[in-house]
């Protein structure tokens, strides 16, 4: 920073330089200009420095970040504040807009989801809405169940969606339609140069209608019976508690009914752990024997309960509950589809129990043989 501007070191020369008035944004301590024939431009604190809040190499790529947005949006015609500062929450946005009253925080450093869920929040209690794209050290962030908690938003065309820019490639990324897929995250990815051609991309994406085929089914249920097979030769702990949950009455896990895997394989990444755990622990109590007829207030239990074991919490969706109960409706209607119970006037009346495995080897030969479809 110079003259209370934020300032691009690769836009600075020697010559623009007005001697000690480099100043760091973040702990206001005075920056050096280093560059050369074979150096990056690049503002370095000098020795034994206190700033923690960014390495020297990470500053610089967020400060790019930030440059790179605000010249982009007022090339669109958008009107922007840099480092613009809230008082009431004692927070400094990156981007503020203020005629859209939305905020561009641009993620390099790594961050916990109480922090992030915190100023997301905080942000929200203004009327001011925020979009978190995340830097090169986040790149993965939509193939891990963490990541996809703290920065997915969720949009009703391109599903659960997260933004990047990687300042060293000066490009933007879109991970949208972020699903679970037996067990594993998927997404679909698209690049843009800028965020006019991002903006315009969203703008006429379609609703994906998630079609998968029966053959391309069958293949996703055979990898994981065998992933969850091989988890529980390794004694992985990954499924232990559903593991214990099925031998107490007498199943195995790997064993679970075919209808428990969904009638597509994937779904929204919405599980602690996965889909297959929270579809078969509700079987479990539904199935367990001791009920002939379960009540609307007991379906309402087991829903409340299985969100609250399963659940998966997100910082930048707030309605994400009703994505629980558009699982669990499905998931009711798929049991009732495939003849495993009825609906009543107060509830569902128990027909007949699905069929369990007793053996991972019988239910891999069923899968192949016998080409199940769950309806």
């Amino acid at each position: 920073m110079m003259n209370e501007q934020l300032i691009n070191a690769t836009e600075l020369t020697r010559d623009m330089i007005i001697k000690d008035q480099l100043i760091c944004p973040c702990c206001k301590e005075r920056v050096i200009f280093k560059h050369g024939k074979y150096r990056i431009p690049h503002f370095s604190h000098k020795t034994n420095s206190i700033c923690r809040h960014f390495s020297e190499n990470e500053s610089q790529a967020h400060l790019t970040g930030k440059l790179v947005f605000q010249k982009q949006l007022e090339q669109m015609g958008i009107k922007t504040v840099l480092e613009y500062n809230l008082p009431d929450i004692e927070q400094r946005a990156d981007v503020f807009l203020p005629d859209e009253q939305a905020i561009l925080e641009y993620q390099c450093s790594p961050i916990s989801y109480a922090d992030i869920a915190r100023r997301t929040v905080n942000y929200k209690k203004l009327g001011i809405d925020v979009l978190w794209i995340l830097g090169d050290r986040h790149l993965n962030a939509a193939k891990r169940l963490d990541g996809v908690a703290k920065f997915a938003r969720f949009h009703t065309k391109l599903g659960f969606y997260i933004v990047f820019y990687s300042a060293s490639n000066r490009q933007f990324r879109l991970d949208f339609q972020i699903r679970e897929v037996s067990g594993k995250l998927t997404s679909q990815v698209r690049l843009f140069t800028d965020l006019k051609e991002l903006k315009k991309f969203v703008g006429r994406v379609k609703q994906d209608a998630a079609i998968c085929s029966e053959r391309r089914s069958r293949l996703l249920m055979l990898n994981q019976i065998k992933r969850i097979q091989r988890g529980v030769v390794m004694q992985n702990s990954t499924y232990l508690d559903m593991i214990t949950a099925c031998y107490r009455q007498g199943k195995i896990f790997v064993g679970c009914p075919i209808v428990c895997h969904g009638k597509s394989g994937d779904g929204l990444p919405i599980f602690r752990r996965c889909g297959l755990c929270w579809r078969v622990w509700i079987v479990l109590q539904l199935f367990s024997g001791e009920y002939d007829e379960v009540s609307n207030q007991q379906l309402n239990w087991l829903f409340k309960q299985s969100v609250q074991l399963f659940g998966q919490q997100f910082a930048q969706v707030d309605d994400y509950v009703r994505l629980f109960q558009m699982a669990f409706t499905s998931f009711i209607f798929s049991l009732r589809a495939n003849g495993y119970l009825r609906h009543t006037i107060n509830g569902v009346k128990i027909i007949q129990s699905p069929t369990w495995f007793d053996s991972y080897d019988q239910k891999r030969q069923y899968i192949m043989t016998e080409k199940p479809v769950v309806c």
